[in-house]
């Protein structure tokens, strides 16, 4: 991790910190962290900034003890197995919190770019975007107005039915590195679709990122398709 980011996400432990500390007592944070109470308060203040480490360790309880009750707290599942996600996508504090909690293996690989389908990857997309400082590509169901030149590519689902999708031949370049997003990886459809833009473009992907894996479905895309595939929650 380089120094900049390293400080960026000491800094936002500080964030996720005082999150905590709505819902717990220095006391009991102390003793989860092993840290003094004093110290806890220090940072919480911004008197002070958390070592790595300790940032490391604050972003561990952060997520154990807040974001994945919170994060299946949100999902919505109906009556037919279908899962909304909405509720946590459109809440970009929450978001940029989940993103941010995943920081340092989204920083292990290389991004020049973050890759994305419409519509409900594109806040993942965005947001991921902002925090490593990247531009966002988005490919479509549809040709865009305007746009002459594009890369098609056609989606197959389980079922056998399909469907073209379609990115501008410009927002993607040769050997560019990509960080692939979606909010819910379901059946690997989707971005086994966005591996094929990028081969199209000869660009490389460099990584997968959701929020919710359905079914181990992010382990077995890692293996199909041998990318690293980063899934903040897994549903079966």
């Amino acid at each position: 991790m380089k120094k900049a980011e390293e400080l960026s996400y000491r800094l936002y432990s500080i964030e996720a910190l005082r999150t905590l500390k709505k819902l717990m007592s220095y006391e009991q944070l102390s003793s989860m962290l092993q840290i003094p109470s004093t110290a806890l308060s220090r940072y919480v203040n911004g008197h002070v900034i958390p070592s790595l480490e300790t940032a490391r360790s604050i972003m561990s309880i952060f997520k154990k003890e807040y974001l994945i009750k919170e994060v299946n707290n949100r999902i919505v599942v109906d009556e037919f197995g279908a899962v909304d996600s909405s509720m946590i996508i459109y809440d970009p504090v929450f978001l940029k919190h989940l993103i941010f909690s995943e920081y340092e293996k989204i920083n292990s690989v290389k991004v020049d770019k973050v890759l994305t389908l419409e519509a409900d990857g594109i806040p993942v997309a965005y947001q991921m975007a902002s925090i490593l400082g990247k531009e966002v590509a988005v490919a479509r169901k549809a040709k865009k107005l305007g746009i002459r030149d594009f890369i098609e590519i056609k989606q197959v689902f389980e079922s056998g039915t399909y469907r073209y999708i379609y990115l501008p031949r410009n927002a993607i370049k040769k050997g560019e590195y990509i960080l692939l997003t979606d909010d819910i990886i379901r059946t690997g459809a989707t971005i086994r679709a966005l591996v094929n833009l990028c081969k199209e473009a000869k660009a490389n992907v460099s990584g997968i990122f959701s929020i919710i894996s359905l079914k181990k479905m992010h382990t077995k895309l890692e293996e199909e398709l041998d990318i690293p595939v980063i899934s903040f929650v897994e549903l079966q």
